[in-house]
């Protein structure tokens, strides 16, 4: 499973010795036959969720010649009966995790070549068999591929690194080593609902901090795209508390460059990290004693790697920013810091823990709206830094600068984001909290996205707003114009919440724009988030009860229901999309059989009280209107 030279010769490889310290790891140190190779394989079964990790490093020997590897595979997975669904999520922006079926029969090739997990695929794979199934997940923030290749006796599915424009030279002073992406792979008894909760609890496991809350958040970026003034921000910020919110977060556009407080867009900012004293004259510590006086944290949003037109960063240190395709970025146009370059990796870590000291911040979103293809180094550099793959260094250096961000501010929430969805993968949420899951604003198409999503990582990590409320109210988005991404004005306020619950949860929308009626609904929600769902959403195991809904809401209904592991309680989110039926019966499985529960139908106002038997059979839901919803909490009796 790997190759080098120009005519990508394939390696033949011996065990030289193995290791098993338990019945869960295996150690295996493998020789290459004919080239200075060798390779240290570790494979360990989790015992809570069953699912296999392997990681590999591949090193020189130390003798012979360099090597310039040329492709390589993290995994090989052979299936010994026959699958009847193969399932991936692919999609673009704002369309993100569109979950797409296959029958098995032919082969399946997923990938990304845009230098980040990308919108096309994740890098995510289940199949079904008679009574269990498969998944596969490899933890990457870079080009990724991940195939399956079915025959008359099975399925292979193999995957890892991409081999498009993959460099990485091997030099005999064993400098260098090559560290494949970890890759998850397991078969449950059961369907897929079953597969995910055990991906979802080995996740969640290894997550930073894991028993944290992730707070409620109130975040700029709707109500003022990219030009967050201070006096914005101080109205709005009794208006975040009075709704519940924990956290308040200044969004894009609060900087300026080292020489300049331009009034030039903020994507041509970025890069030197400074408070714009044009749009926030007293500093952002203002905002951020404003949050701490009701009882909220504050948070910033960055983007780290990518350098502004106007930054003096940028001109002061080509050298740090990626070429690529061999080429300087154009000057007129946004580059992209080479984390892979230590001065440039210090460089950024130094800017933004010198803001996040000076204003106090709790919370730092993470941004970046690039495409990195294959990464390339800028001229001059040492080889030990050019023998490297570029994207590989990149993100190793990006892994490394997260790390090292929550270690100085160990309480700080690390929040990513690609443009929405675009870089959202195991091994980011291995460094950080939680992802942004998409800029799609509308409810029906976020619904779909959660679906999809939810199947590759835990609800914990994916964080959504409530973004358009009013309905057709979005600066920049609802513009009467053939580019308008056309607003729906379906579903009320409460479904529209429910949507953005379904994960971690906060607003950005202007709610210096709604009427008390809605504010009242609004902390209504939000409270009840806080006191009693967040902990079962985030903590317990996940059940689809209906087909993904389509992005249209063009469906009949569509039902999540989430069960803490003990039993003890859960929660149903039931929306009736498209249906001419107003009534439906989920069956809500996780409970204890035995135990009386009482069934808390919020909508409709009324108690139910039922064994866990009885409601594992079915609990029948009414919804009156279309695109109205259910929200039901179901708490064992004592």
């Amino acid at each position: 499973m790997l190759s080098y030279g120009p005519e990508r010769q394939p390696v033949s490889w011996q065990i030289a010795v193995w290791h098993q310290p338990s019945p869960r790891i295996l150690r295996i140190a493998l020789s290459a036959i004919e080239v200075p190779l060798e390779a240290e394989l570790w494979f360990e079964i989790d015992a809570s969720s069953g699912l296999l990790s392997r990681n590999t490093v591949v090193h020189h020997r130390g003798i012979g010649p360099d090597l310039d590897i040329a492709a390589t595979l993290a995994c090989w997975y052979r299936i010994h009966e026959p699958i009847n669904d193969m399932r991936c999520l692919a999609g673009a922006w704002a369309q993100e995790t569109q979950i797409r079926h296959s029958d098995g029969a032919a082969p399946l090739v997923l990938e990304s070549r845009a230098g980040k997990t990308g919108f096309a695929f994740q890098p995510y794979l289940a199949l079904s068999a008679r009574a269990s199934t498969y998944i596969c997940q490899i933890f990457w923030s870079g080009n990724w591929t991940l195939q399956a290749e079915p025959s008359p006796d099975g399925t292979s599915v193999y995957g890892g690194l991409n081999d498009w424009q993959f460099r990485c030279r091997l030099t005999a002073d064993g400098s260098d080593a090559l560290r494949l992406p970890t890759v998850l792979f397991g078969r449950f008894d059961g369907d897929l609902n079953a597969a995910t909760q055990r991906l979802h609890e080995y996740r969640r496991k290894h997550r930073p901090d894991p028993a944290r809350p992730i707070p409620v958040q109130f975040n700029s970026w709707y109500p003022y795209l990219g030009e967050p003034t201070a006096d914005a921000m101080l109205r709005l910020v009794p208006l975040a508390k009075r709704l519940g919110c924990e956290a308040f977060v200044v969004d894009a556009g609060w900087f300026r460059t080292d020489e300049d407080d331009s009034t030039a867009d903020w994507t041509a900012r970025t890069g030197d990290w400074h408070t714009s004293r044009m749009r926030f004259p007293n500093g952002l510590r203002e905002i951020s004693a404003a949050c701490r006086q009701q009882g909220m944290r504050f948070g910033l949003w960055f983007e780290p790697e990518v350098i502004g037109s106007l930054s003096t960063v940028r001109r002061d240190h080509p050298e740090w920013l990626h070429h690529l395709d061999g080429q300087p970025p154009p000057a007129n146009e946004r580059a992209i810091l080479n984390l892979g370059v230590p001065a440039a990796r210090r460089y950024a870590f130094e800017r933004m823990t010198r803001i996040l000291s000076r204003v106090g911040v709790d919370w730092m979103k993470w941004d970046f709206n690039a495409d990195l293809g294959a990464g390339g180094w800028a001229p001059g550099l040492p080889e030990s830094l050019t023998d490297q793959d570029p994207l590989i260094a990149h993100y190793e250096g990006l892994y490394h600068l997260q790390d090292a961000i929550r270690r100085w501010f160990p309480d700080l929430i690390l929040e990513m984001c690609a443009s929405g969805g675009g870089r959202m993968d195991g091994e980011l949420l291995s460094h950080a909290h939680i992802n942004w899951v998409s800029d799609q604003p509308g409810p029906l198409h976020k619904l779909a996205i959660h679906f999809g999503t939810q199947l590759a990582h835990p609800a914990v990590v994916c964080n959504d707003w409530l973004i358009e409320w009013p309905p057709g109210r979005i600066a920049g988005y609802d513009d009467d114009d053939e580019d308008s991404v056309g607003l729906d004005e379906r579903c009320d306020l409460p479904f529209r919440l429910r949507v953005a619950m379904l994960g971690s949860f906060g607003i950005s929308a202007s709610i210096d724009r709604w009427p008390e009626a809605d504010i009242v609904v609004a902390a209504e929600h939000v409270a009840l988030y806080r006191n009693k769902l967040r902990s079962i959403i985030h903590h317990g195991d996940q059940y689809f009860l209906t087909p993904p809904p389509p992005s249209d809401g063009g469906n009949d209904w569509a039902a999540i229901w989430y069960a803490t592991k003990d039993g003890s309680s859960g929660i149903l989110f039931a929306f009736r999309l498209g249906s001419s039926e107003p009534s439906r019966i989920f069956r809500l499985a996780g409970l204890v059989a035995h135990t009386r529960y009482r069934a808390s139908l919020l909508s409709a106002g009324t108690i139910l009280h039922a064994t866990g038997k009885k409601l594992a059979r079915g609990l029948e839901i009414t919804v009156s209107g279309l695109f109205q919803s259910e929200l039901v909490l179901v708490e064992a009796q004592e």
